[in-house]
């Protein structure tokens, strides 16, 4: 099995087009996901993350911007990127890349004498950005191959006419509240984007009104 690296920062380079898929490097401080084995000299590890421009035309942002917005990547270590093109200590090919909120300091203004409690709107906002912040980090589970939006997904009417039994929507359901996706990944054609297995998977997520799913081929 494949170990899964998990990357959070800002892109520390350009990034590097090859066509059907971008380049871009990451680093991170003493990173506990590096790959078991492999030495490090410095305590600072650079990733260069692999992904289809596919994935990156899902982020809805300019490649001028992206280096200055914040990603958690998910993927897998990969030896096969070409050397001139994996300019980092570790190759990763993304499997999951996700925008999260950047982590500026902001100078903390002090009340002035007399003034009132701070405004409790402030800290309605500070819980909303961290909520949507949790829910942005969901994991994906084994065997993902990328996320798709629910409704780019085609059901074949047979699947339509068939409605999964309680025992498997439940199981579905309880995966959802703790993972926040679905238990194991849908399984598509990805030529033709039409569901081919796990149906109950896509009857639940449809149900639950979640966004995207991770799929299969």
């Amino acid at each position: 099995m494949a170990h899964k690296i998990t990357v959070t920062g800002c892109p520390t380079s350009s990034i590097q087009d090859y066509g059907k898929y971008l380049a871009f490097d990451m680093e991170e401080k003493g990173s506990p996901n590096a790959p078991k084995g492999i030495p490090f000299k410095s305590n600072t590890i650079t990733y260069t993350v692999v992904l289809s421009l596919k994935q990156f035309n899902k982020l809805n942002i300019n490649q001028e911007e992206f280096s200055q917005r914040r990603f958690v990547v998910q993927g897998e270590p990969c030896l096969d990127i070409p050397f001139e093109q994996c300019t980092g200590e570790i190759g990763v090919i993304c499997m999951q890349i996700q925008e999260i909120e950047n982590k500026v300091k902001e100078k903390k203004e002090t009340p002035k004498k007399g003034s009132r409690a701070q405004n409790p709107e402030n800290s309605d906002h500070k819980e909303e950005s961290k909520k949507e912040k949790t829910e942005k980090l969901i994991l994906a589970p084994e065997g993902t191959r990328e996320w798709m939006a629910l409704e780019d997904i085609k059901v074949p009417e047979p699947f339509l006419q068939f409605t999964p039994g309680i025992a498997k929507q439940k199981a579905v359901e309880e995966s959802i509240g703790k993972n926040g996706t679905v238990d194991k990944p849908i399984i598509i054609n990805p030529d033709t984007h039409e569901l081919v297995d796990s149906y109950s998977r896509y009857f639940v997520a449809k149900k639950k009104n979640l966004d995207r799913v991770p799929v299969h081929y």
